[in-house]
């Protein structure tokens, strides 16, 4: 089995509502997909997204594809959203789940156009499945490695520099040698700010460890 980091870049056509949202709205960045519906025809997704919630919410809604947008929580410079967009064709997520693929959680929609995901499957699927979708595509392989590993790709680059600066503040020592109040000095954020990425970092991890999406965990 192989495990591949993919950044694909997909025609305009090929974009999901969410991925439209954040590419024509300025003051947001990336959407990483935390957790989602298998039913391609009622997709109902979790979202953290880079920008302040107004903003987030006013770009969401201005989209056509999208149906629903709840707003739940709001964190240093994100937002998460529970979203119901429109069902439409998905041909480029079809050829990254036939045979033996499957696409793991989280993926993340970048604002440039780019979506940087996670394939885990057979070499032979892994290959044939990139020649069809470099035929509509840009793809660029970013990594690929022998079977499952838990890394730091099932995490967002928030959470990465929040787990690092308590790691580097003796957060995860024993004893432990600083609080989450203390981390987020450092950081310059709130201390439910660290609390809330170290919950979503330390479970993302967890799970993957476990070889399951933090979704099932």
């Amino acid at each position: 089995m192989k495990q591949a980091r993919l950044r694909i870049t997909p025609p305009a056509g090929e974009t999901i509502p969410v991925h439209r949202a954040i590419q024509s709205a300025g003051r947001i960045g990336d959407a990483v997909l935390l957790s989602g519906g298998a039913d391609l025809a009622d997709p109902t997704e979790l979202f953290s997204i880079e920008g302040p919630a107004a903003v987030v919410r006013s770009a969401l809604e201005a989209e056509s594809g999208v149906r629903s947008v709840d707003v739940l929580s709001t964190a240093e410079g994100e937002t998460y959203v529970y979203v119901r967009e429109q069902g439409d064709e998905r041909a480029i997520a079809d050829v990254l789940t036939t045979g033996t693929l499957v696409v793991t959680l989280p993926i993340r929609f970048r604002a440039d156009g780019a979506v940087d995901l996670t394939v885990l499957g057979a070499g032979a699927n892994l290959r044939e499945a990139l020649s069809v979708v470099r035929e509509v595509a840009d793809v660029t392989v970013l990594s690929v490695r022998e079977s499952w590993s838990a890394s730091p790709d099932s995490l967002t680059d928030r959470q990465r520099e929040v787990l690092a600066a308590a790691y580097e503040a003796g957060y995860y020592d024993y004893p432990r040698r600083a609080t989450q109040a203390e981390v987020a000095s450092t950081l310059g954020v709130s201390g439910s700010t660290v609390a809330e990425h170290l919950r979503h970092a330390e479970a993302a991890l967890v799970a993957s460890a476990l070889g399951r999406t933090e979704a099932e965990s």
